[in-house]
């Protein structure tokens, strides 16, 4: 419970992290023209950028972006509207809009007066680096930065300022690094002086970033208090901080978890519901708020009432199709998990692991995307060098014809130069060489890193699966929740196994012994079970080796769930490489299936999960009772399955 609050606190601390402004717009023909303007400013397209102004109803956003556009003396605060709205952008990568400041907001000129407008751009700037692209590129700012903070007066109120926005990256990295002592002693140092400054954006700054440290060491009360402490300063502020709906999270959260405090929980709930643009983050604490009351009392009806629903299966349907529609997949991810908890609380466990799957195919979705973003980015630039470096080398023996031709008469002179004009070609050559294989391990590296979180977060969802089962006393949905983690376990040695390998190939001998030694320990008993694997120098991609790594998953789960009913049991596993086929054969020697079943309307989950993972690499499955089960499935690789398309 503990760690899934904690867990919780972390995926609204890096949603809530960042300001937010809502743009005067009047409707959605106003909204899709601003849309345009905006990209034409980022693509200095600026005269189409004035003339679509010139078109639309003035607001002082619209203000703000025609004095960027026309060059006309534009503001700190001008550039922060455009920066944020940019930011808003689903379709724009973060990495154009940092490339964007970079090159468009300049340093302050004045050496004597800092600008907090400026420091503001920078810090959030830092921030988003930090959470969407790399902390190394985040850090590479947080220095220019502190180079301009650090060359004024530290005695001057509006640096001291600047300090304590700038120190929220150094805050960020001792949260990240689980540094409670020196992160807990940045932030009341902060707080302290932001009290002393009478700055209370400022404090609840502080106080939100403490916060973090406090949920690390477990002091509930504490942290309850700084968070009450927050919402009361924020009645101070003209317009709220943007830490205003992140407190509201956390404090709801904290309550439900704490238990005995209804009535600030209903309150709480409904203030962040009827904000405007943020009642969609409301769904999942009401999902978990439902999980700890009496589904038939009052409190449970008023929140049907408000959604419209009759009951927790409505309400489950209701707000998952509206958290597909709004949320972003992190967030939907935390809503359908919330619900699978609620309905596992109020024992609807069909309709809960139905959601409990949903979270896995979520994950598997975050996982695509954002594997396809990086792969196209990389393939991008890949291109990008190539047409460079083949358009230069054009350029280059172009110059040298041109010389050839005008220097015809003077042919000693030519040789000699031409000598020297190619060996230094070779030079730039060798060095621009040496800069693609940078780049290449560089990409390599990226592809490493995005296996290797995407088998820590299998391992957090299977930790989670497993603390969750302490509370689950009925065993058919017990042993669903565990097969799922079997599944889950499958698929993170795989990704490990990518991680581990240069060539993006995975030798699947040394994966199904890995495997088989994993399932081993799950199943161990004192039954001697001889096991024998037969698979020779075969390689498999992630399109070939996931679902032939979970067929198998589940035919060697079945048979140490089943088959050996004596002292002494054999396990065989091979795959056979022909021309156009690969043919997999599991073998135990068990009491095998029921002879009068079909196998074709056999209806257990396991199996129907093999039927259609066989299907999905184009092959063909295959029973027989050979003293014990006996399963031969043949199918098709990556490769053969795009010849056939």
């Amino acid at each position: 419970m503990k760690f899934r609050f904690l867990f919780f606190l972390f995926l609204s601390h890096c949603l809530f992290s960042q300001n937010t402004i809502e743009l005067p717009i009047d409707d959605i023909k106003s909204q899709d023209s601003i849309l345009k303007i905006e990209k034409y400013i980022l693509n200095k397209e600026h005269d189409s950028a004035i003339a679509m102004i010139e078109k639309i109803k003035k607001s002082s956003y619209v203000n703000a972006l025609y004095r960027i556009a026309s060059n006309n003396n534009p503001t700190y605060i001008d550039y922060t509207k455009l920066i944020n709205s940019l930011t808003k952008n689903p379709k724009l990568s973060y990495q154009s809009v940092s490339d964007y400041i970079n090159l468009n907001v300049e340093k302050p000129t004045d050496t004597k007066k800092i600008d907090l407008d400026y420091v503001k751009i920078k810090v959030n700037q830092i921030s988003k680096l930090r959470d969407d692209i790399s902390i190394e590129s985040a850090s590479k700012i947080q220095e220019a930065l502190d180079n301009y903070i650090n060359a004024f007066n530290g005695n001057n109120d509006d640096v001291k300022k600047a300090k304590i926005y700038s120190s929220t990256h150094q805050i960020v990295l001792y949260i990240i690094q689980q540094d409670i002592e020196k992160g807990k002693k940045l932030c009341l140092e902060n707080f302290d002086e932001a009290k002393k400054l009478n700055d209370n954006e400022l404090m609840i700054t502080s106080l939100y970033y403490l916060c973090d440290f406090l949920v690390l060491e477990g002091k509930l009360n504490e942290y309850i208090e700084k968070c009450e402490l927050s919402l009361e300063l924020e009645k101070s502020l003209t317009e709220h901080s943007p830490y205003y709906i992140g407190t509201l999270v956390h404090i709801i959260d904290a309550y439900i978890y704490k238990g005995g405090e209804d009535e600030k929980v209903k309150l709480l709930l409904k203030e962040l519901y009827n904000d405007k643009g943020s009642s969609q983050q409301s769904y999942s604490l009401y999902a978990k708020y439902l999980g700890t009351i009496d589904l038939e009392s009052k409190d449970a009806n008023d929140i049907f009432d408000l959604f419209k629903v009759n009951d927790i299966i409505g309400f489950s349907k209701l707000t998952s199709k509206l958290g597909e529609q709004t949320l972003n997949p992190n967030d939907q991810y935390q809503l359908i998990r919330e619900i699978s908890q609620t309905l596992e609380n109020h024992n609807y466990l069909k309709e809960a692991i139905y959601f409990k799957d949903q979270t896995v195919v979520q994950i598997k979705k975050i996982y695509s995307q954002d594997l396809a973003s990086s792969l196209a980015s990389y393939k991008v630039n890949q291109a990008e060098k190539e047409k460079n470096l083949s358009v230069a080398h054009e350029k280059e023996r172009t110059n040298l014809y041109i010389i050839i031709a005008t220097l015809v008469g003077f042919l000693f002179l030519i040789s000699a130069w031409a000598y020297f004009k190619k060996k230094k070609q070779s030079e730039v050559l060798k060095e621009k060489n040496r800069t693609i294989e940078v780049a290449l391990k560089e990409k390599e590296l990226l592809v490493k890193e995005v296996h290797h979180r995407v088998k820590n977060n299998f391992q957090i969802v299977s930790s989670l699966l497993e603390l969750q089962t302490n509370n689950i006393e009925d065993k058919k949905a017990l042993q669903l929740i565990e097969d799922g983690q079997n599944r889950l376990r499958s698929m993170a040695i795989i990704h490990q196994k990518l991680y581990q390998n240069k060539d993006g190939l995975i030798d699947f001998n040394d994966y199904i012994t890995l495997l088989v030694k994993e399932l081993t320990s799950l199943y161990d008993s004192d039954k001697k079970i001889e096991i024998h694997i037969d698979i020779n120098k075969i390689f498999f991609d992630i399109d070939t080796a996931i679902p032939l790594g979970l067929i198998i998953n589940e035919l060697v789960t079945n048979a140490y769930k089943y088959a050996f009913k004596e002292e002494e049991g054999k396990l065989n596993i091979s795959i056979d490489k022909s021309e156009e086929y690969h043919t997999l054969k599991v073998y135990d020697n068990g009491t095998g299936l029921n002879t009068k079943t079909n196998f074709d309307s056999i209806k257990t989950t396991g199996l129907r999960l093999v039927k259609r993972l066989v299907k999905q690499i184009h092959g063909n499955i295959e029973y027989k009772n050979r003293s014990g089960a006996y399963f031969v499935i043949t199918f098709k690789d990556t490769k053969s399955r795009k010849t056939v398309n």
